[in-house]
């Protein structure tokens, strides 16, 4: 026990104290000297545990538990991860893995439901945004961890599993769904009256702007004289690879920055810039977005809306912009920590505050509205609400500047007003309901002409 207490001590300590100078600031070592009287009082608890406990446990479960229970005392994204959950989160940017295709958080010591991959069997079965997971086959999901409920979750094609689910508004409702292989086809094209774009992409895996620019080049060769205009879906993309996004947001802008990364004490340490040689036509853009659009696809969101290259359309996004970077330990597990927060090129921080589109669409039609006005209205969980979320840190005034960047026109131009804001009505797991968004954002881009020629557009 002793041993043990003695290398978690010097481990920590090597971590903790770097080489100090003669004229080091003593506030440092200030830090350190509380920082040993802190681990002094761990290392009693757990001498405690491991000789008076009712049941022996091992000294890896104690260890891991202790890490654990450190890192949620930081923020929801800051975690451990044992080898074979390591392994999956590599599988997962590969863009392959057996599940059913579910991005999830914990809210409220719940596990809810970010948005389902499209395709998968989630989202066949009709599992939405916001929805929370009660039960995971015959186990109680309230309190268990992400790691866990991926572990659960994921298994071999072909076999079953069954999630017991409530949504706002709804009593609670049961789903048997059959694993499949997730292959996530990250972007997804369709050519509407043979003169626009349309392209969804659905997550920033390896590969993905390759696609994107694929796909891309395809509409445009269909089109004699290039497309008329282009719908940019980043709906319920809950993100992934920073790589990926900064190539994407780049087939659309000719320079500028793209996102800048800043660390502790608002330090820069990264700064993404567009290059001309990648950029694709300025053909008119909408960009779709929502509550599940996360991340990456908050990153891509923002660069268009600052550098004002398309509109974005749809409801806020989700708020997440902070960076994780992963440290192999060297037994096959990884510490996934957050290092730094994201800025759109304007500075605008996406930590907790998300990106407000140009245009606020909701869900459903008004009309649909009007008949469930009485009923609670639907809501999907954001960053802001995670329990132990880190602030945005934005500058002062800049909530406001951000409002004003709404009502601004884009490069391009953009059809000012005349789309009403949508809200969401009540809805049962039986429902699905019409895409109301891409039909709006569609009609906007094929208006966009007739807007510029009655002086709506600049």
């Amino acid at each position: 026990m002793k041993q043990i207490a003695v290398a978690l001590l010097l481990g920590i300590s090597f971590f903790a104290m770097p080489s100090l100078s003669p004229a080091a600031d003593k506030k440092e070592k200030t830090i350190t000297r509380e920082l040993y009287q802190d681990l002094e009082l761990f290392a009693k608890i757990l001498h405690h545990v491991k000789s008076d406990y009712v049941e022996d446990v091992k000294d890896k479960e104690l260890i891991e538990g202790s890490i654990r229970g450190m890192l949620t005392a930081l923020d929801p994204h800051s975690l451990f991860m044992p080898a074979e959950v390591y392994r999956e989160l590599r599988v997962d940017t590969e863009g392959k893995f057996g599940g059913i295709g579910i991005e999830v958080t914990s809210k409220d010591n719940f596990l809810t439901v970010v948005a389902p991959l499209e395709g998968t069997p989630a989202d066949r079965a009709r599992i939405r945004a916001g929805d929370r997971i009660l039960r995971i086959n015959k186990t109680p999901a309230k309190g268990m961890s992400l790691t866990d409920a991926v572990k659960m979750m994921r298994g071999e094609r072909g076999s079953r599993i069954t999630l017991v689910l409530q949504r706002e508004g709804s009593k609670p409702f049961q789903v048997t769904l059959v694993r499949d292989l997730i292959r996530i086809q990250s972007v997804r094209k369709e050519l509407v009256d043979k003169r626009y774009g349309y392209v969804r992409v659905t997550s920033f895996q390896e590969g993905t702007a390759k696609e994107l620019d694929r796909a891309l080049r395809e509409l445009e060769k269909k089109v004699p004289g290039g497309l008329a205009g282009l719908v940019l879906d980043l709906r319920n993309n809950p993100g992934g690879l920073l790589d990926e996004a900064v190539e994407v947001a780049d087939q659309f802008l000719e320079s500028g920055t793209i996102v800048v990364t800043k660390s502790r004490h608002n330090k820069e340490v990264d700064k993404k810039e567009a290059r001309r040689e990648k950029t694709h036509p300025a053909y008119p853009l909408i960009v779709m977005v929502n509550g599940g659009s996360a991340s990456a696809a908050e990153i891509v969101a923002g660069a268009l809306q600052d550098h004002r290259r398309g509109i974005l359309l749809g409801t806020s996004t989700f708020g997440k912009g902070s960076v994780q970077t992963v440290y192999e330990l060297g037994d096959g597990s990884a510490l996934k920590l957050t290092i730094a927060k994201y800025y759109t090129p304007s500075g605008r921080s996406i930590q907790a505050q998300g990106i407000k589109p140009d245009i606020e669409v909701g869900e459903v039609k008004p009309e649909m509205i009007a008949s469930t006005a009485t009923t609670p209205r639907e809501r999907v969980v954001r960053e802001k609400d995670l329990k132990g979320h880190l602030e945005g840190g934005s500058p002062k005034g800049e909530e406001e500047d951000s409002e004003k960047e709404a009502e601004t026109s884009p490069k391009g131009g953009s059809p000012k007003g005349g789309s009403p804001k949508g809200k969401k009505g009540k809805a049962t797991p039986e429902q699905k309901p019409e895409d109301y968004q891409k039909e709006t954002a569609l009609n906007y881009i094929k208006s966009w002409d007739t807007f510029q020629s009655k002086g709506r557009l600049r």
